[in-house]
């Protein structure tokens, strides 16, 4: 048991390393938000499924594409701006120098620079500018790395499934599966909040709290205004 434990904690440390915590735990809140619509459909009597396995069908496949989509998305989002960002580094558009410092700031809009002063994020973006560009074969190595990154997405789209089909083997109706689906789904995205706390610099027990309320509210709202 102490050896499994390891081997998935240390699996687990590997999938949040290839898209980075903030990534993956808004690809599992996606996850769970689209699976729960579903379920909420379902309970209200919103959508009919014929059997459970019908049920289990349609929301995988629907948590799958949307995954999918959203790895593909995360890959080409960033070659995107890969491309925006050499063009700036090596001025191949002949920008004056404030025009580039100016795009260059807003590029790191949300990130660690976001906490600096301003006078410290112009120096640091003033520096990159006067930087080389890397090479093709780093270049390369960073494509491979977003295209791992990018399959991160979608084991963290449909990991949410797990809670939600879990019950669904052992009870033979599937309404009553479905409320013990809800049951786990806040429970498992209150553990998710309660280990994410203490990285986001939060109480564990709020954020917990939070994390399982926010998704089941928008997963209500969502099937009365169409999911």
């Amino acid at each position: 048991m102490a050896i499994g434990a390891v081997v998935i904690r240390r699996f687990l440390s590997w999938i949040v390393s290839l898209t980075g915590p903030g990534t993956a735990l808004q690809e599992v809140l996606y996850g769970f938000i689209m699976a729960l619509i579903f379920v909420y459909a379902a309970r209200f009597g919103l959508l009919e499924f014929s059997d459970k396995a019908s049920f289990a069908i349609t929301v995988t496949g629907m948590c799958l594409t949307w995954g999918v989509i959203d790895g593909i998305i995360f890959y080409y989002i960033w070659a995107l701006d890969a491309r925006r960002q050499h063009r700036l580094i090596t001025n191949a558009d002949n920008m004056d120098r404030e025009s580039r410092l100016k795009e260059v700031l807003d590029s790191f809009s949300g990130t660690t620079l976001d906490v600096l002063s301003d006078k410290d994020k112009r120096e640091i973006c003033g520096m990159i500018l006067d930087k080389g560009v890397q090479s093709k074969e780093e270049f390369r190595a960073d494509q491979r790395s977003m295209a791992a990154n990018s399959l991160g997405c979608v084991f963290f789209g449909v990991v949410g499934l797990v809670p939600i089909l879990l019950p669904l083997p052992f009870f033979d109706d599937l309404i009553y599966a479905l409320g013990v689906s809800c049951i786990l789904s806040a429970l498992s995205l209150f553990i998710i909040g309660y280990l994410m706390g203490p990285y986001l610099g939060l109480n564990r027990i709020m954020t917990g709290v939070f994390l399982a309320g926010i998704s089941v509210v928008i997963s209500v709202i969502s099937v009365f205004t169409g999911g």
